[in-house]
């Protein structure tokens, strides 16, 4: 389902948009702003995880679970190494 919104943009924003979907950059208006919306919040997520990954790596009981478990699974990795 889509919704109709109303928003304030830049004129100079505005007028760049026009000008990339003319050139070929988006079928419609609402597909630029769609798409352009999508990659900022993929970005955002993005942003949210490199922050997790960074405290994960900052805990020390976190980092020995993964030193143990790496070592549990030593042996079963390089068995499905081969030849």
């Amino acid at each position: 389902m889509k919704q109709k919104v109303t928003y304030q943009i830049d004129d100079q924003i505005l007028a760049t948009v026009r000008q990339a979907v003319e050139e070929g950059a988006a079928r419609t208006m609402s597909e630029f702003v769609q798409d352009a919306l999508a990659e900022r919040l993929a970005h955002l997520r993005r942003k949210e995880i490199r922050s997790r990954i960074a405290a994960a790596a900052s805990d020390p009981l976190f980092m020995e679970d993964v030193r143990e478990t790496t070592q549990a699974y030593g042996p079963v990795d390089a068995e499905g190494l081969g030849d």
